[in-house]
């Protein structure tokens, strides 16, 4: 045995608890305000931390601590006065900005409740139904995206679709199948006021978040707990989106033929799924193919055997997902030449 080797393991073990601690207390930071209270301010100390948030002082001096252990805050030489670099203020300060990422760490509490779950179905290759993660996870998978497709889907991914902004603002027609809690058709009603917006989820509870979202938002969405199946083929659809969705469905190819189906003459179905490689090796070093791996292990897999399907994962890559679309009778898929570290955007028509 190489004694280097396991004493290097052994450390990187009691490393993965620390950080799985950490982000833990991370999203309590969040929920608190407390990011955002540090943003900009400089050094401060627990007491400068509790004033500024109205938190107990003992447990702003333990959070801090956590924080600088994670190298999420920077310590000062005294141990006592602690700083949010501005190169970790975007990530962590602002839901509103692009580069939040604070959303990524409020599924964690549902996600890791399944583990009684998983060990039964781990044994039985059955599934865990979505509403068993509870009814925290739409919203906090919503505030996983909110952010970014706040920022980008209007201004910089629809645009890379020939002619269908065009659509949107002529008064087209737009349906989100599988549209969770409504970021992504309140992000296109807001932009395009003329157009029809629809979106489908087989969830109600995401649905009637949905529907209160785009009353907050003060647009008209049409919004139903429906599967893909029953989405209207008539009149057509000049724009389909699907975000994160396809690899959690029942039957992938009987969604992808009926999507097709149901595109007026003209248009677009729009698949964006996790940008990951074919292979598994190819993926080993990518901080987001791993953390897409777990996301998939705890929640994507269990919940599409749950629904009869063949929990393909978050992880399936390009090559399937052409295959898929091939089979179910599309003429064009186009990867787009869009940037982003997480997402791959695929035109079909």
């Amino acid at each position: 045995m190489d004694k280097q080797r396991a004493n290097a393991f052994m450390l990187r073990l009691v490393g993965d608890v620390a950080t799985t601690l950490a982000a833990t207390l991370l999203l309590v930071g969040d929920r608190l305000g407390l990011f955002k209270a540090m943003a900009g301010a400089g050094p401060l100390s627990a007491a400068d931390l509790a004033a500024r948030t109205g938190i107990a002082e003992r447990y702003a001096e333990e959070w801090l601590a956590v924080m600088a252990g994670a190298g999420y805050v920077d310590a000062a030489a005294d141990d006592l006065r602690f700083t949010l670099p501005d190169e970790h203020a975007q990530f962590l300060a602002n839901p509103a900005s692009e580069y939040y990422l604070g959303g990524l760490f409020s599924g964690l509490p549902s996600m890791a409740a399944m583990v009684p779950k998983l060990e039964a179905v781990f044994r039985s290759g059955g599934g865990i139904a979505f509403a068993d993660f509870g009814t925290e996870l739409p919203a906090a998978l919503a505030a996983m995206n909110r952010s970014v497709y706040d920022n980008r889907l209007a201004s910089h991914w629809l645009p890379a679709l020939p002619g269908v902004i065009d659509k949107l603002r002529a008064g087209g027609r737009v349906v989100d199948v599988g549209c969770g809690a409504g970021v992504v058709p309140v992000a296109i009603a807001r932009a395009f006021p003329a157009a029809t917006v629809a979106g489908i989820d087989l969830d109600s509870h995401s649905i009637d978040l949905a529907r209160a979202a785009a009353r907050a938002a003060g647009v008209d969405v049409q919004l139903e707990a429906l599967g893909v199946e029953a989405l209207p083929t008539e009149p057509g659809w000049d724009l389909v989106t699907t975000f994160d969705v396809v690899h959690d469905l029942p039957d992938p190819l009987a969604a992808l033929q009926h999507i097709r189906r149901a595109l007026a003459p003209g248009g677009t179905y729009l698949m964006v799924e996790p940008k990951v490689a074919d292979r598994l090796q190819d993926n080993l070093g990518s901080p987001f193919a791993r953390m897409l791996y777990g996301i998939s292990c705890l929640h994507c897999v269990p919940q599409s055997l749950a629904l009869g399907g063949p929990g393909l994962g978050a992880c399936w890559g390009e090559s399937r997902a052409r295959a898929l679309a091939v089979q179910a009778g599309f003429g064009r898929f186009e990867r787009l030449e869009i940037r982003s570290p997480a997402m791959s955007f695929y035109a079909l028509g």
